[in-house]
């Protein structure tokens, strides 16, 4: 059961912003660089400086962009912003509907057979989540396979404005 999803990140480096930058940077707090190095770990879970884990401390996913935007930092000097697309072995997931802060794994009968068929827990659509999510919480369930960088998105000039 592989999927690609999408996860946002932050960075603080160069990294393709121009054709000529290529290189990794080894700067710790560069999320992006760290998981293109070493891939996800679940260890830097919460790390971002974010303290909400709908579903415990995990690696989070999901099949919307836009999601992921939530969680992608804009770099102070381009504007732009950068996201992960991986390659994520879902395995038998377990769907939950609503917050569930204590997982540190999936519920029992959800364990993966293998240790490279991932553990996850399937956050659905429904009271407490608006975009589906994917937590893993093991590190051979996923690995990066492209990122991509984009402008972010400003709202056009509206007669709504109080600069008009």
């Amino acid at each position: 059961n592989e999927q690609l999803v999408f996860h946002g990140t932050t960075w603080s480096c160069s990294l393709g912003q121009e054709e000529e930058n290529v290189n990794l940077c080894q700067n710790m707090t560069c999320s992006l660089c760290c998981i293109l190095q070493t891939s996800f770990l679940v260890s830097k879970a919460c790390s971002a400086g974010r303290i909400f884990s709908r579903f415990g401390p995990g690696i989070y996913t999901s099949s919307v962009s836009s999601k992921a935007d939530d969680y992608a930092n804009a770099q102070w000097y381009s504007g732009n912003k950068v996201m992960i697309v991986a390659k994520a072995a879902l395995g038998k997931g377990s769907n939950h509907y609503t917050t569930s802060l204590h997982l540190t794994a999936p519920p029992l009968g959800y364990d993966s057979v293998s240790c490279f068929v991932p553990q996850t827990v399937l956050g659905e659509v429904g009271v407490h989540l608006n975009y589906d999510e994917q937590v893993l919480y093991k590190n051979e369930a996923i690995r990066p396979a492209y990122i991509i960088i984009y402008e972010q998105w400003k709202r056009p000039w509206s007669v709504y404005d109080d600069d008009y």
